[in-house]
């Protein structure tokens, strides 16, 4: 970048980068709420990923504050990956179009890597904007973010519970391309899979601290039961696929429990929607990874899930 001095300019310390797609009328209060945080080392860039609203109007309205790119659209992950090339920090802070930053958020995050530099990853936790405060729900359970900064993250804990946000999280762009960036065939499972990607190949690190507020509404892509199912199921081969020491920290009994709780839920969501084939199917796959265990096997016999 150039001054028309011919000075150069010094890129931001951190790039933020939102993907949006039909959220005009909560863009603005995501985009205010990265506008008025603590720490002002920053460039915001937002893709636009194919919206049919007013997003556009709303992108315009901020002027140069902001760059903007639009899309056909192809999903959140393949937006995030074309906001990440566009970036000119070498620290990646991932929002949603639809939450909001805590004030102390990039402060919380960069204050971090700056001391850490070598980090891939640092994350930290959230809580839910219809429930705020300190005494608040958070996304981890507060124990468990306590225990999480005492002990270090293990793969058992990405593992175990799907932790990682990227709403909470700041990423080196560096090792963001290293592993590939974010898989485009994920819509709902894609902060668990690059977790994964991002443990195996580079240092990761917690705090414990809030940064992010999660909005609970009806247009969250989550509440897609099935395809969060699907995908996560498939994260999982990937991780036994790409990193075989996975098998060994984790335990086959550990992996193949996982793999089968959900695809019993994903039997139980098909029973519900009428898909008794497809329901039959799933608990199928569920009790073949654990054959002893007695409630799929129940399940099966009776030829209903209730």
């Amino acid at each position: 970048m150039e001054r028309s001095s011919g000075q150069t300019l010094r890129p931001p310390s951190v790039s933020v980068v939102i993907a949006t797609y039909n959220r005009a009328r909560l863009l603005k209060e995501t985009i205010d709420s990265v506008f008025t945080q603590t720490f002002q080392d920053f460039e915001l860039i937002v893709v636009d990923d194919g919206s049919t609203d007013d997003t556009e109007k709303v992108l315009k309205s901020y002027g140069d504050r902001l760059r903007h790119f639009r899309e056909e659209n192809r999903g959140p992950s393949a937006a995030r990956n074309l906001g990440v090339c566009h970036a000119t920090a070498g620290w990646i802070s991932i929002q949603d179009s639809d939450d909001i930053c805590a004030p102390n958020h990039l402060k919380t995050l960069y204050g971090f890597v700056e001391k850490n530099p070598d980090c891939g990853m640092v994350f930290a936790n959230g809580s839910y904007l219809d429930d705020p405060g300190p005494k608040g729900k958070t996304i981890i359970p507060r124990e468990k973010s306590k225990r999480l900064v005492e002990k270090g993250v293990e793969l058992t804990d990405l593992f175990s519970t799907s932790i990682v946000r990227l709403q909470a999280a700041l990423l080196s762009k560096k090792a963001f391309l290293a592993v590939g960036g974010l898989d485009e065939d994920l819509r709902i499972a894609m902060d668990l899979d690059l977790a994964f990607r991002f443990f195996t190949r580079f240092p990761v690190a917690y705090l414990d601290e809030v940064v992010f507020f999660y909005r609970r509404h009806e247009g969250n892509i989550g509440r897609n039961q099935e395809l969060r199912l699907l995908e996560n199921l498939r994260v999982i081969d990937k991780l036994v696929q790409d990193f075989p020491s996975a098998e060994n920290i984790l335990g086959r009994e550990q992996i193949d429990r996982r793999k089968a709780y959900r695809y019993y839920r994903l039997a139980k969501s098909r029973w519900k929607a009428g898909e008794k084939d497809g329901a039959r199917n799933a608990l199928r796959q569920a009790v073949f990874l654990r054959p002893l265990f007695l409630k799929y096997r129940l399940y099966q016999l009776l030829g209903t899930i209730f």
